[in-house]
């Protein structure tokens, strides 16, 4: 019975970040005013405020664009999250390295974006007399 309980143990924290962290994130993102359109690496995601669930492996550029408003743009950095380095206390490299392949061994920065967008200003064209 120990046996069991001590490979389990180890089947289960030989890949720490994909078992606790998976290899997606959610992230808040919130716009004052509200219904803002979310782009994210270029791709649509609907509007303000939403929670959404992306990819852990990359950085990622996130883009707030409301008409009348200057468009705001950001973006999320990955950085190694510390539960990468529980497998490397424990020894277990097989973990390691599978945390590194699926992505899970990051943490995306910040976790939630709230931005208050600029008014766009609107040039007056002047006519010389």
């Amino acid at each position: 019975m120990t046996g069991i309980i001590v490979l389990g143990s180890m089947m289960l924290f030989s890949a720490c970040s994909t078992v606790l962290n998976t290899t997606t994130q959610s992230i808040e993102l919130k716009t004052n005013p509200a219904n803002a359109k979310i782009l994210i690496d270029g791709k649509k995601f609907g509007t303000s405020p939403q929670v959404v669930n992306i990819e852990r492996g990359a950085n990622h550029v996130v883009k707030f664009e409301l008409d009348g408003y200057d468009v705001y743009e950001t973006q999320l950095t990955r950085k190694i999250s510390y539960l990468y380095w529980l497998n490397a206390l424990n020894g277990f490299i097989p973990g390691m390295v599978t945390d590194w392949f699926t992505g899970s061994m990051y943490s995306l920065i910040p976790n939630e974006i709230e931005i208050e967008l600029t008014p766009a200003r609107l040039e007056e064209t002047k006519k010389k007399r």
